[in-house]
């Protein structure tokens, strides 16, 4: 092998493995900035599709939530939107295509909110919308959606809210979208979501805090609260929606289940379910090395000097992610 070609494989060796440490360094993004920062101002509602008294020509047409603009075709006519939505514990992504418009103008990356003009509706063309989540949602579709998020949670925007991750094993506490605090939590004994009462799973979902006390308690693992308990309005409407879906509630439950947790009030605690899920902290010190955060027979376990300085800070109907 000559010298320069010598000379010519080790730089690209150095290269790589250089290229390779600068990857591994690249720091993870934080779930919880992600969570509540989506690259476009989330969606607080989303408007019907336009009447069809609407899409003659000329007439103005407008966007159907916040969002930000994806593509733009204006000699085409056509211009989408990126939209980001919250729906129980996740943040989720829709886009609006719009075809046979005329006078766009809007530029590709361009922020707009719910009833931002796009353009109007063009004189030889006829006026298109449509919605694409996962696939691409036909008419019928489309309108039971946009019905459905006739209006939709903004958790920055909460006066008090707790983001906890089941990934993390952490929580944040959040006044207003300022971060406030951060703490270790950990779980119920069984891995994964919560499904039914007794399973020792702790949920995944947007729930409310609908019950405190501090002090003592009473029974057999009274103790095990370490001295406070803040409960949470577990099951919600999508946990009731799947126990219909299975058969474990009716149809009734299921709609008693909504309502509540819409006025931010306790929900059903007799269902298969289940119920009493909330946080409290412990009979005494515990680590993660020790017990894997996997503690409680679902709830959230706090470290008890954490939820002793954070008990006043955690109103009632507190808005409560755990994703």
């Amino acid at each position: 092998m000559s010298s320069s070609l010598f000379r010519f494989l080790v730089v690209l060796l150095t290269l790589g493995t250089s290229l390779s440490a600068s990857a591994s360094n690249t720091p993870a993004a934080d779930a919880f900035e992600t969570y509540l920062n989506p690259p476009a101002p989330a969606a607080d509602s989303f408007e019907p599709l336009p009447a069809p008294s609407r899409a003659t020509p000329g007439n103005e047409v407008r966007a159907l939530a916040h969002g930000r603009v994806e593509t733009v075709d204006a000699k085409g006519g056509s211009l989408t939107l990126e939209h980001f939505y919250y729906e129980n514990h996740e943040l989720l992504r829709l886009r609006t295509q719009y075809t046979g418009l005329e006078a766009v103008t809007l530029p590709t990356g361009a922020l707009v909110t719910r009833g931002h003009p796009l353009g109007r509706v063009a004189a030889k063309s006829q006026l298109s919308v449509t919605l694409h989540t996962t696939k691409a949602l036909s008419a019928a579709e489309a309108r039971a959606f946009l019905q459905s998020r006739a209006r939709l949670p903004l958790p920055a925007k909460e006066p008090v809210l707790l983001l906890v991750s089941h990934t993390n094993y952490a929580m944040r506490l959040y006044e207003r979208g300022r971060e406030v605090t951060r703490v270790e939590v950990g779980f119920g004994q069984a891995e994964g979501r919560k499904q039914v009462r007794g399973d020792n799973r702790t949920p995944m979902g947007m729930y409310h805090v609908v019950q405190k006390h501090r002090g003592s308690f009473t029974g057999a693992y009274a103790e095990y609260y370490g001295g406070h308990w803040i409960r949470l309005n577990y099951p919600n409407p999508w946990d009731a929606d799947r126990g219909l879906t299975q058969g474990l509630i009716t149809r009734e439950v299921r709609d008693r289940i909504a309502r509540a947790w819409a006025e931010r009030k306790a929900t059903e605690a007799s269902t298969r379910l289940g119920s009493g899920i909330g946080f409290h902290g412990w009979v005494g010190p515990w680590t993660l090395e020790e017990t894997g955060g996997r503690l409680s027979w679902g709830c959230v376990v706090m470290h008890t000097p954490d939820i002793t300085a954070l008990y006043e800070k955690i109103p009632e109907g507190a808005m409560v992610v755990l994703f």
